[in-house]
């Protein structure tokens, strides 16, 4: 929880406990300071008292997590959900007025309640609203019930609307995770299935976090395929609905730069750099709103894909000197580096032939695989081991890369009898590996032809198509960076 912190919210963390602390030895602040490093120390509770306490270890422990969820609690309460709660605050008073007989008072109240909640697509607490203008319509001759009525219905309609996303969501999510986190079927028939069963329509309606949250839907099922062209659609037509809504307000920021990331994402993934650089920018302009609201939320996310587009346009110097210049400031403030920066890094050093400084680079990894397949994901780490095996073997370090090979094929086994083309990657990596003197061949370039000239390569992910840009460089020695933008 701590980790998840951001350097602002960890800062503001550190006053809130220094403000709350009655006694000048408490030590709570001590443990923070050390759960923030990458890895936990050992003997903590000797660090701490400097003698073995477990007890008032775990004692401060777990003062201290009530401190946190108290903090994480009120500084929610400042900004994420300020308008429910003026909502709440509102309905709750005109019930009382109403109670009191205070009938005028009562009934611009919720008038008021109504406006917000509206603005900021508060759909349940709309349904209290109405319910309640509608049990006290008789004290108003002027309301006009049936339009109330109305109102009420087609309120839970938008309501009901975005529970099937969230009902949608979780189907597809359950679905995944019982499969191993693959996806067996057709990526549009998957989608359209649990659209059609619980009836979801994609319209103008969805408010900004049931669009966030669909989108979200169709980006982990083309991730975990690597399928962005047949999701691309998707994308689309849901960011069409997305244009037509207007007057973005603060609340609808998060989402909408959610949403702007998942399209230029899309966008990159299918090799049509323009488009996906004309979203980024968009991203970036949005989190320069509300006087940079979400700037520091949402950087390493744009750097990020500001990074790949770069380098996969064939300004792979200025991704590296951009990607570089972040690590050493973060490192100076001693802040956790960003596992997907990392790997950006890892990739852009080996299309540039800098093997041992792309080592260097993985080295910056620390937890363990347990940990980064929890937090990244399998996919994540799956690329992570591959590009290992690459550089190991770029620096013929031969018996470990049979050793980390062994381990791969071991760990990954339920995902490579499902992935033809990681099986077709891994065969020929071995004979890279093994029979080196063959890969300059006439025969070794004959095996490898058909990887590529596939029928579907429009569909192939620009990941997938970098692993087989480097085997092409091997059987035509050409440089990599080179092959891999002549392959995109």
């Amino acid at each position: 929880m701590i980790q998840s912190l951001s350097a602002e919210d960890y800062e503001k963390f550190k006053s809130y406990l220094r403000q709350k602390n009655k006694r000048a030895d408490t030590k709570n602040t001590i443990l923070l300071k050390l759960l923030r490093q990458p890895q936990l120390p050992t003997n903590i509770d000797v660090k701490l008292y400097g003698k073995a306490a477990r007890n008032a270890y775990h004692a401060l422990c777990k003062r201290l997590h009530d401190s946190l969820l108290d903090f994480i609690a009120s500084r929610n309460l400042e900004s994420e959900t300020t308008e429910e709660f003026e909502v709440l605050k509102r309905i709750l008073t005109a019930r009382i007025l109403y109670e009191q007989e205070v009938h005028k008072a009562a009934q611009k109240t919720l008038q008021k309640a109504v406006t917000i909640a509206k603005a900021h697509d508060l759909y349940s607490m709309l349904g209290e609203i109405y319910h309640t203008q509608i049990q006290y319509a008789h004290l108003h001759p002027e309301t006009n019930l049936t339009d109330l009525i109305l109102a009420f219905q087609t309120n839970q309609k938008h309501h009901q609307h975005q529970e099937n996303l969230n009902l949608a969501y979780a189907y597809i999510k359950d679905h995944i995770s019982k499969t191993n986190n693959t996806v067996t079927e057709d990526l549009n028939q998957l989608l359209t299935d649990a659209f059609q069963k619980f009836n979801i329509s994609i319209d103008t309606s969805l408010t900004f976090k049931s669009l966030y949250q669909l989108l979200e839907i169709i980006n982990t099922v083309a991730r975990l395929e690597n399928n962005y062209f047949d999701a691309l659609p998707f994308f689309e037509r849901i960011y069409t609905k997305i244009a037509l809504k207007k007057n973005i307000t603060n609340k609808h920021l998060y989402y909408h730069i959610h949403l702007l990331y998942f399209m230029s994402n899309a966008y990159f993934r299918n090799r049509q750099f323009e488009l996906a650089i004309t979203y980024l920018d968009l991203m970036k302009e949005q989190m320069l709103a509300e006087r940079g609201a979400y700037k520091f939320r949402f950087r390493e996310s744009e750097l990020l894909l500001r990074s790949l587009i770069l380098n996969y346009t064939g300004n792979a110097t200025e991704a590296i000197i951009l990607l570089e210049a972040h690590f050493k400031n973060q490192t100076r403030k001693n802040k956790i580096q960003d596992p997907d920066l990392i790997l950006v890094l890892c990739i852009c050093r080996i299309q540039q032939g800098l093997y041992k400084q792309a080592l260097s680079v993985l080295n910056m990894l620390k937890h363990s695989t347990a940990w980064y397949v929890t937090k990244m994901g399998e996919d994540w780490m799956i690329k992570h081991d591959l590009l290992q095996l690459i550089t190991h073997i770029e620096l013929e370090n031969m018996d470990l890369v049979e050793s980390l090979l062994k381990r791969f094929k071991r760990s990954y086994k339920h995902v490579i009898s499902q992935e033809h083309r990681l099986q077709d990657f891994l065969k020929i990596l071995e004979i890279i590996h093994k029979y080196p003197e063959e890969v300059k061949g006439d025969r070794f370039r004959e095996s490898i032809k058909s990887l590529f000239t596939t029928k579907n390569k429009a569909k192939e992910d620009i990941f997938m198509l970098s692993y087989f840009a480097w085997i092409l460089s091997k059987a035509t020695s050409k440089p990599l960076y080179q092959t891999t933008l002549d392959l995109l």
